[in-house]
């Protein structure tokens, strides 16, 4: 119905659509958005950091020569040893320290790079053997053994070590030590 107002004449309905906030179908960027998008994009840079410097961090080490720790994980739950994925960090179980990641190696017969894990499982159980290799830096390869940079921690083949990942706490045999050419 429309009104006259000093001559002009006046929609109510129209004047109703009108004097919405937003003024119709403009919309406003507001600091929520702003603030959602940083988060976005600061979640994706993290993710790809992470990726990146995981794979190059231990290669990539200044004046340190990198070694691949093979190990033995004996009678382990199959669940566990799903949980253990390539590049995964491993820490020093008691405080914590890093040591490396869970690594590629090369297959000795076909020469492929393969995740270095392999489960064996044992028959009639739900428990598996499981083989695998973490890359590491170090210093020093004395009587076999290696000392770990940053760690202060010696390793040899046939000790003990308990370690574990961002997901799973093993304790493994250490099988073999061999330096990255």
């Amino acid at each position: 119905m429309p009104l006259l107002c000093g001559g002009m004449e006046i929609d109510m309905e129209q004047k109703q659509n009108t004097s919405s906030p937003r003024g119709g179908r403009r919309s406003r960027w507001s600091v929520i958005d702003t603030v959602i998008l940083l988060l976005v994009l600061m979640a994706i840079g993290g993710i790809v950091y992470r990726a990146v410097s995981t794979v190059y961090r231990d290669e990539q080490a200044e004046g340190r020569d990198v070694y691949e720790v093979y190990f033995e994980v004996a009678a382990t739950h199959r669940d566990v040893l799903a949980e253990i994925r390539g590049f995964d960090n491993v820490y020093l179980y008691e405080n914590g320290m890093h040591l490396g990641t869970i690594g590629m190696t090369k297959d000795e017969e076909s020469g492929e790079s393969i995740v270095a894990l392999t489960t064996v499982p044992v028959e009639g159980t739900e428990l598996a053997t499981a083989l695998g290799c973490f890359v590491c830096a170090g210093s020093d390869e004395m009587n076999g053994g290696l000392l770990v940079e940053g760690t202060g921690r010696y390793l040899t083949r046939g000790g003990e070590l308990t370690i574990r990942t961002d997901r799973v706490v093993l304790t493994v045999k250490i099988t073999d030590i061999r330096k990255r050419s």
